[in-house]
């Protein structure tokens, strides 16, 4: 009786959302660690890009000069990571453009965290990717019944 309760429960409507959501937080915190990243670099010159993004390690390399160009570096990478902040608002929304895109460009992050030869990064943006495509999954799922439930 109790495995048919939570059957249900996985697939009723609240459900669905509630696991949509949990899969669209993952964008906001990806674009929390790295904000977190930018500030270290920024501040200490902590040279770890484990959570942070690999576009934010080229313009940091690029803009390595002067303290104005240090600043624009940061805000540049602050706005970087609004990008994925935005992303996560409208997956929230529901919004499978918002997951598809924003899958899409972590993803292209991630390759270049592989140019920079950053491994632990690369798996951690796999770790996030993958949490993302469920959310994907679950946001499919509420309105296609072709999408399995098994497949997240």
């Amino acid at each position: 009786m109790a495995d048919e309760t939570s059957e249900r429960d996985l697939t009723s409507g609240a459900a669905k959302i509630a696991e949509m959501r949990m899969g669209a937080n993952w964008f906001f915190w990806i674009a929390i660690l790295a904000i977190a990243n930018s500030l270290l670099i920024y501040f200490f010159n902590f040279a770890n890009h484990l959570v942070g993004l690999g576009m934010s390690q080229y313009v940091d390399a690029n803009f390595a000069g002067n303290e104005t160009q240090r600043a624009a570096a940061l805000a540049l990478n602050i706005a970087l990571a609004g990008l994925f902040a935005v992303f996560g608002y409208f997956a929230r929304k529901g919004s499978d453009f918002a997951f598809i895109l924003g899958m899409f460009i972590y993803f292209f992050d991630a390759v270049v965290l592989l140019a920079y030869r950053e491994l632990f990064a690369f798996g951690f943006h796999l770790f996030c990717l993958f949490f993302l495509f469920k959310g994907l999954l679950a946001s499919r799922r509420r309105y296609d019944p072709s999408v399995d439930a098994t497949g997240a």
